[in-house]
């Protein structure tokens, strides 16, 4: 996959020396495969704590909001659980994107990859994924299996952007930008399969406000409207990483009919089989963005400080 060009005068501007720096860092911190990745884990969980403790803040009042029937002991060890996790899918990504070859050593089991079966006269099917903290390692490891492509979100960094699109390159034939629906529509019309990750607030627009864990969460219509109009097949994606160091990628089909006619409807199953999926791991999830920092009266206070 090509990456997006950039000037060389863009990608060693002094201001990304920094950068560059933390990324040579990172491809020496996961040279040497898993077992490092987990013995460095908690030591850069610890690390978030002093370095993005604004983070640290967004995932602390995330699971409060979540788990309310948590004691505050059980809300502590979930956040350093969470932070652990989020720092172990850190480590597990910058291998993914900095050390393809790793890949291939990873114990990884499948359940479901039937529902990816395309038939020669078949639309293509969408890919309805969430952001656990293996995402990268685990998308990357199906795609060798399965052929897909992705959605993403640019990055305003051009170096970040670079690294990004080259480390997936690995792995995907495409990534597509978040705004380019109409070429998400012509990979599934192409009978090609497409991952689409809608579990994050990008606002209001195109969006709807329906229940993630007993709260409005602003979740985007485009999916179902994608398969309205391409009439591709809906499948959901989840992974998980176990104690052991395997992981496991599953496909799931949607346990009600999907696209129907009502955009809060489809948006409600979507949230429901992502919260299903997140309480089998509630540390794996990337509690670290603000899943609700949007309401339908504006934007939400519920994570200043």
């Amino acid at each position: 996959m090509p990456t997006r060009e950039f000037r060389p005068i863009q990608l060693l501007h002094p201001r990304h020396w920094l950068l560059w720096l933390g990324i040579g860092v990172a491809w020496l911190l996961t040279l040497n495969g898993a077992r490092s990745r987990r013995i460095l884990g908690p030591g850069l969980a610890n690390l978030m704590r002093i370095t993005i403790p604004r983070r640290v803040h967004i995932a602390r009042v995330n699971l409060n909001r979540c788990f309310p029937k948590l004691n505050p002991l059980e809300q502590r060890q979930l956040l350093d659980a969470t932070l652990k996790s989020t720092a172990q899918g850190l480590l597990e990504t910058a291998a993914t994107w900095l050390h393809p070859g790793q890949l291939k050593h990873t114990p990884m089991r499948y359940k479901g990859l039937e529902h990816l079966d395309i038939g020669p006269k078949d639309n293509g099917i969408l890919i309805l994924g969430m952001h656990l903290s293996t995402l990268d390692l685990a998308g990357a490891a199906l795609a060798q299996k399965v052929p897909f492509n992705v959605m993403y979100k640019r990055n305003r960094n051009p170096v970040f952007e670079w690294l990004m699109r080259r480390g997936r390159g690995h792995y995907f034939a495409e990534s597509i930008e978040q705004t380019n629906v109409r070429g998400v529509i012509r990979n599934l019309k192409a009978g090609q399969r497409v991952w689409y990750g809608l579990d994050q607030d990008y606002g209001p627009d195109n969006a709807v406000f329906v229940p993630f864990f007993g709260y409005p969460a602003a979740t985007l219509t485009a999916a179902n409207r994608i398969a309205r109009i391409t009439q591709a097949k809906v499948v959901f994606m989840r992974h998980y990483r176990f104690e052991d160091g395997s992981y496991e990628v599953e496909i799931f089909l949607p346990d009600q009919a999907f696209p129907t006619n009502s955009d809060e409807a489809d948006a409600a199953l979507i949230n429901r089989h992502i919260e299903a999926s997140i309480r089998k791991a509630p540390e794996q999830y990337w509690w670290v963005h603000r899943r609700f920092k949007s309401t339908p009266s504006g934007r939400s206070s519920l994570y200043e400080q």
